[in-house]
């Protein structure tokens, strides 16, 4: 039996922050403006006031500075981009660094129009169409937070990642389609699969590959007797069942095999708002150099 790793994503996120909290301290000391994120949330959505506030503690934690429009003052897609386009006003970058959108949008406001008015040097969701087009031309990009998390997981293993061959279950624009793209940046083969995968085929590629990444939303989807032995397995999805937060991997059977492992919860979500933070970081730099 291997002896897993747990992949806590609390212990890299601190390393991460502390990074965070240097830089910004030194521009405290140095008379210079600090990152500035704006939040505009226009649904009334318990899952986005629960990132959000995360996002908020996290700035007051790191000295960053923090503001909200939320539902009362957004009633509609034109007061919504009307905020976007105050957000740039002003002499560039303005007080604000990164603007974090709240999705999904109520009924009836177009998706496309209002991420299309957001400046993609200050998405740090990584939504823009342009954030997903620099990953796939390999340039510095924006990454989405989640897929930036699981990315940096597999990495902290510390396993040569070139030649290996990875399973990404899932293949959302935010997790599955741009680590895609990054891992296969890294060298490494890549399979994706779908609902069109059948369950023979999808058992057959996990049991092949070194690295499984489940962003599903499916609870228990990856069985732990499929897992290869030694094999790094990164489970994104949290679906709430019977008042707890369930990933997409049989946990207890993969841990037998796993060679590395995240828990559900604790180890991509603790992760993920600390990698918004640190795209507001690289945005903060591309528009001071501007």
């Amino acid at each position: 039996m291997t002896e897993v790793k747990l992949l806590e994503g609390k212990i890299l996120a601190a390393q991460i922050q502390q990074e965070i909290k240097i830089f910004i301290e030194n521009l405290r000391v140095s008379g210079k403006q600090v990152p500035g994120l704006l939040v505009l949330q226009a649904n009334q959505d318990p899952a986005s006031d629960w990132y959000i506030g995360q996002q908020e503690k996290l700035a007051a934690k790191l000295g960053i500075y923090f503001e909200k429009i939320g539902p009362a003052q957004l009633t509609s897609q034109d007061k919504l981009c009307e905020a976007l386009t105050n957000a740039g006003a002003g002499k560039p970058p303005g007080k604000f660094h990164g603007i974090f959108i709240a999705m999904p949008f109520p009924a009836g406001f177009d998706a496309d129009k209002i991420l299309f008015q957001l400046d993609p040097r200050k998405d740090v969701e990584g939504v823009h169409p342009a954030s997903l087009g620099l990953i796939v031309l390999r340039k510095s990009a924006l990454i989405p937070p989640t897929a930036f998390a699981a990315l940096k997981l597999i990495e902290s293993t510390g396993v040569s990642l070139r030649g290996k061959k990875a399973v990404i279950i899932g293949q959302s624009a935010i997790v599955g389609r741009p680590l895609q793209l990054l891992l296969g940046e890294r060298r490494v083969t890549t399979i994706v699969c779908n609902t069109g995968t059948s369950q023979a085929d999808l058992q057959k590629f996990i049991a092949e590959s070194d690295i499984v990444v489940a962003c599903a939303g499916q609870p228990g989807l990856v069985r732990g007797e499929w897992v290869r032995e030694g094999a790094i397995v990164i489970d994104v999805g949290t679906t709430a069942v019977g008042g707890k937060l369930a990933g997409d991997v049989d946990f207890e059977g993969a841990k037998k095999r796993a060679g590395f492992i995240t828990p559900v919860p604790g180890g991509v979500g603790p992760l993920t708002v600390t990698m918004l933070m640190q795209n507001l970081i690289k945005a903060y730099e591309w528009q001071i150099a501007l």
